[in-house]
């Protein structure tokens, strides 16, 4: 058993409404059964807003009672996310990082019989949480007998329509990830009960060595240490060809910016390592649009000209006055459609406008 709790807080409710209500963390109820399923937000990833939380919430299902009804591990970070210090001084385990969804083991009971069922890291009612249950009863009844419903089991759902980068061929399978005690957050030592298990790489004792084994066919590697602390070691051909599947570049970010669309929905396509990237390019987008509007904002207010009022209309001459000083400055347009009281801010997104770029990471190469 490790020595550390994985999500053991006593949660306080209030905390939690609140977080809800800030939008970082999102609440999903069970389509018919008063249970609920928790999971950070996108917000919450793009501000890097983590504390207990947040970082609880992956997956986290509680009943109408706030009791917890399964516990997944927390969210854990890539290896370079952190600082030297933050990284354990710790004998480790390493584990293939898999390439599908998570699914999240959780217990029900169906006319008095208590019996297992699938929830996806957001939703009990997903296609791969929908999938995951076919799979359940399809090929793997005969674990059922052997299930605990005091601990909460983690699996990666594989089957082809729900391939990411990595190809399984034909696999369709659950493979255990991990085993949880519900009650206390404490991780169990990873048993075979009749489900594929993630492969155990052994031998490994220098986190160095792990970014020499890339192997193109996988998306990386889970290092656990005797703490129960995890990071993420990612392969940078996964991360290549996850970045171009995304389809997110800086064009996409400043056209959802210029329709005011809802942010999320380039969040949502976007992998955790380039988080760092898309938030600022947004705010280098933001920040240009921004002090084109003020230093306009300043000169129309500054002009010496006179400005049409609710009982005063432009003259032709005063117009002339203010064509004549207009034409000084750059980004005229928008100082002409003040004086006119019209829109411009399609004018300033065309000079905001970037030249494509897509993704980046400055350690990816």
């Amino acid at each position: 058993m490790s020595k550390e709790s994985n999500n053991n807080i006593e949660i306080n409710k209030e905390i939690l409404e609140e977080h809800i209500r800030n939008r970082y963390i999102f609440r999903n109820k069970h389509p018919e059964k008063p249970l609920f399923i928790y999971n950070y937000t996108q917000a919450t990833q793009y501000e890097a807003y983590w504390n207990d939380y947040t970082k609880m919430c992956r997956g986290l299902i509680m009943n109408d009672l706030d009791e917890v009804v399964a516990r997944p591990f927390k969210k854990f970070f890539n290896l370079s996310e952190h600082q030297p210090n933050e990284i354990p001084n710790e004998t480790f385990e390493v584990y293939e990082k898999m390439d599908g969804s998570l699914g999240i083991l959780y217990f029900d009971d169906i006319e008095g019989i208590t019996q297992p069922f699938m929830a996806s890291r957001g939703s009990f009612n997903s296609e791969q949480s929908i999938k995951a249950n076919e799979m359940l009863k399809e090929k793997y009844q005969h674990t059922y007998a052997k299930l605990d419903k005091n601990i909460t089991y983690l699996f990666e759902i594989i089957y082809p329509e729900n391939r990411i980068v990595v190809d399984y061929g034909k696999t369709e399978a659950l493979v255990l990830l991990a085993m949880i005690d519900t009650k206390t957050g404490l991780e169990l030592p990873l048993m075979d009960i009749g489900f594929p298990l993630v492969k155990k790489y052994d031998g490994i004792n220098d986190l160095e060595t792990l970014k020499s084994l890339e192997n193109s066919t996988q998306e990386g590697f889970v290092v656990k240490f005797a703490s129960g602390f995890r990071v993420k070691v990612k392969f940078a051909e996964y991360i290549r060809l996850h970045r171009i599947i995304t389809r997110v570049s800086n064009i996409s970010i400043w056209e959802n910016m210029k329709n005011n669309a809802d942010f999320d929905e380039i969040l949502e396509r976007v992998p955790d390592e380039f988080f760092a990237w898309v938030k600022n390019t947004r705010l280098e987008i933001l920040s240009k649009y921004e002090e084109i509007e003020q230093n306009a904002r300043q000169i129309f207010d500054n002009a010496p000209i006179k400005k049409a009022t609710a009982d005063y209309k432009l003259t032709k001459e005063d117009r002339k006055l203010a064509s004549e000083h207009f034409l000084q400055f750059p980004h005229n347009k928008i100082l002409f459609a003040m004086l006119d009281g019209k829109k411009y801010e399609d004018y300033i997104w065309k000079c905001v406008r970037p030249s494509y770029e897509k993704p980046f990471l400055n350690n990816e190469e």
